[in-house]
């Protein structure tokens, strides 16, 4: 395995046009590494980019520095850019590849503390960029960490037994404290409900896409449907 990198770069997206309290656990999770604010402002048909720029780009630009500022202030390089765009996934994906980024943080809830991440494996290459990336976010932070999988048959569930032990394997030996990485199987009726029903007990997830879109994000639909009926934040790993 490759070794992990010395920091992240993580894309965060706002709606600028009526942005919602940053979670203070997130900020504090995200600041030591760097973070790409983006501003999006939707554009209904009846309108234009130009024209809502012209009327709303200041008071656009002021909601994403708040943020921007709440970031900075815990010790995160920061950079952001306002979009008035009629299409949030394609302003994402761009940000993401002009910037380089390693995850997308997508929209959720956070409680007064950010205790317990829930990590979905399966047997692919994305396993790699996941636990790279949780080796880099988590290593200064004291999140508890719950790696996971949905086996279809009795069969992979060896199978996927021995991917979760690997994993915290690594995860011990790039320095996170064994006692805060626990594994787990669980059957289910499809992954999709198997992942959204586990992370009603957790802050955060963490998934990696298998697509270069994140419009196909991880397993496919699969992925997609966990981030949009999930009641927590996820944080997407890019390849």
């Amino acid at each position: 395995m490759s070794q992990p990198i010395s920091d992240a770069t993580i894309l965060v997206d706002i709606d600028a046009s009526d942005p919602s309290e940053v979670s203070p656990s997130l900020i504090s999770l995200l600041g030591p590494h760097k973070v790409v604010v983006l501003g999006y402002y939707p554009v209904p048909d009846q309108s234009t980019a130009g024209q809502l720029r012209e009327e709303f780009g200041a008071d656009a630009t002021a909601a994403v520095e708040r943020v921007v500022d709440q970031y900075a202030a815990q010790g995160a390089v920061v950079e952001s850019t306002v979009v008035f765009t009629r299409d949030r996934d394609k302003a994402i994906d761009t940000t993401a590849n002009e910037y380089e980024v390693d995850a997308v943080l997508t929209p959720g809830t956070i409680g007064g503390s950010l205790d317990h991440v829930l990590v979905p494996l399966r047997g692919d290459a994305t396993v790699e960029n996941i636990v790279d990336f949780v080796v880099t976010l988590l290593r200064e932070s004291d999140t508890n960490i719950t790696l996971f999988n949905i086996p279809g048959d009795e069969e992979e569930a060896s199978v996927g037994e021995f991917l979760l032990r690997g994993a915290r394997d690594r995860l011990v030996d790039e320095g996170l404290s064994h006692d805060r990485i626990e594994w787990q199987q669980e059957f289910a009726a499809s992954p999709t409900q198997g992942i959204v029903d586990a992370s009603g007990e957790y802050d955060l997830l963490i998934v990696g896409e298998s697509e270069p879109s994140l419009r196909e994000r991880i397993v496919g639909t699969v992925t997609n449907r966990v981030v949009d009926e999930s009641a927590c934040p996820a944080l997407i790993v890019r390849n």
